[in-house]
């Protein structure tokens, strides 16, 4: 029971700020992606595709930083070091890499295909190393809350 109270404060403690800054992060997307639309220039040049993706890669990583702050305050610190801190730095890592890889394939078009491989595979693996720390996480601490469950939480009564 306690794991269930624990689980949901640090739910109540995450979910609306995390989910105000995801949208945020949309909300801007969109506002230049209808900007864009009335400019084909940027179309065709491909800057909207860059920014995108750089601002949604971005916005993931200062999700995770506001994550891990706030529960740094929350939890235990060996709690904290074995669980939120492991998931939290693979996470930026995983947002960080296809930053670099889309530059990269963008900077050097004959090594495109190549980045664009290394970005499915980047993908693929940090997915399933994510899943695996959450899982090892979930093992750790019970009340232990993924993304997943904070971009999902709704609060009581809506």
């Amino acid at each position: 029971m306690n794991t269930l109270l624990e689980k949901n404060a640090r739910l109540n403690l995450l979910g609306p700020p995390l989910k105000k800054l995801q949208h945020l992060i949309s909300v801007a997307v969109l506002m230049l992606a209808l900007i864009c639309w009335f400019t084909p220039v940027v179309w065709e040049t491909g800057l909207f595709t860059s920014f995108a993706i750089t601002v949604l890669c971005l916005g993931g990583v200062v999700r995770e930083i506001m994550r891990l702050r706030i529960l740094k305050r929350r939890l235990p610190a060996e709690v904290y070091q074995e669980t939120v801190l492991k998931v939290g730095r693979a996470s930026i890592i995983g947002y960080l890499g296809p930053i670099i890889l889309f530059y990269a394939g963008d900077l050097l078009p004959q090594y495109s295909g190549v980045a664009f491989a290394l970005l499915l595979f980047w993908l693929i693996a940090i997915t399933v190393y994510v899943s695996r720390l959450n899982k090892i996480a979930k093992q750790l601490d019970p009340a232990f809350v993924t993304m997943r469950e904070i971009e999902q939480y709704r609060k009581p009564g809506n």
